[in-house]
């Protein structure tokens, strides 16, 4: 309950600030249905019109401007978007105190993607009984003792993509990011949970990520592959075929230019003395 906690402590700081009754989206004195930052705005400009049907995007970006120029003037624009993007827990789940409307001078949107990106930061890591699956632990034991991926398949007794995608899951499980996580601090916080015996890791240098590269599966063997650019035939006339590259070659297909092309030469249909003539 600590991100609750924490969440209640911001808005607390928020709303008894003393300066909390001058803030700009405050009802404004004489008249309550408008801010009191610019009495243009009605107070409904940081959480969006509410009206039927979507609101033109003109209209919304114009009130989107005009509400976060208020809260660039607000004198408790930090508090409000420390309590707005605070991490509470819904039903196991991480989510923003206030997920919607403007905060703090930001966007939703905008505070939905910064959350996005630190969500590594805030998430609980899962217990370990839905960590601790039977291949899930061969591919923990086997990363312990090798830092090559193939070796560590073969360790787990898995093919390389199975293996990879475990590892994959066990960084996001562990509350790693799998973007900079390395295989030394996969290791570390698995013995941290009591996952793995730490006296089995073999260390390495430090550089070796959690997650490999993704690799491409290779190419079939029996895929052949384009044949090398090759010179165009001339046909007897003075007239050349031009084409990039021969296809691909599929056994029994006939090719479209054989190594001695047998072509018939160019006959005019009217000669150009006729042509003349009839000039």
């Amino acid at each position: 309950m600590t991100g609750v906690t924490d969440s209640l402590a911001a808005y607390e700081a928020w709303t008894t600030h003393r300066h909390y009754r001058y803030r700009g989206c405050a009802p404004d004195v004489d008249n309550p249905r408008v801010a009191a930052g610019n009495p243009d705005l009605s107070l409904d400009a940081w959480s969006g019109e509410d009206r039927d049907g979507g609101e033109p995007q003109k209209d919304r970006i114009a009130r989107e401007r005009a509400a976060v120029e208020v809260c660039l003037g607000c004198p408790v624009m930090v508090l409000c978007g420390q309590y707005a993007n605070s991490v509470v827990m819904d039903e196991g789940r991480a989510r923003l105190a206030e997920p919607e409307g403007i905060w703090g001078g930001q966007l939703g949107l905008e505070r939905h993607r910064a959350f996005i990106a630190r969500r590594h930061e805030v998430a609980a890591a899962a217990p370990v009984r839905l960590i601790a699956t039977k291949q899930r632990l061969r591919v923990l034991h086997a990363l312990a003792r090798h830092s090559d991926a193939e070796a560590v398949a073969a360790a787990a007794g898995v093919d390389v993509r199975t293996a990879n995608w475990q590892r994959s899951r066990l960084t996001t499980q562990l509350n790693l990011d799998r973007q900079s996580a390395t295989r030394a601090e996969l290791l570390r916080v698995a013995v941290e949970r009591g996952l793995l015996d730490g006296s089995v890791v073999v260390a390495d240098d430090g550089l070796v990520p959690a997650v490999p590269p993704a690799t491409g599966p290779a190419p079939a063997a029996d895929v052949p592959v384009s044949e090398p650019l090759v010179a165009s035939p001339v046909i007897p006339g003075g007239r050349v075929f031009k084409h990039k590259q021969r296809p691909a070659y599929i056994p029994g297909q006939l090719e479209f230019f054989p190594a001695e092309a047998v072509v018939a030469p160019v006959v005019p249909l009217y000669p150009s003395r006729r042509m003349e003539a009839a000039a």
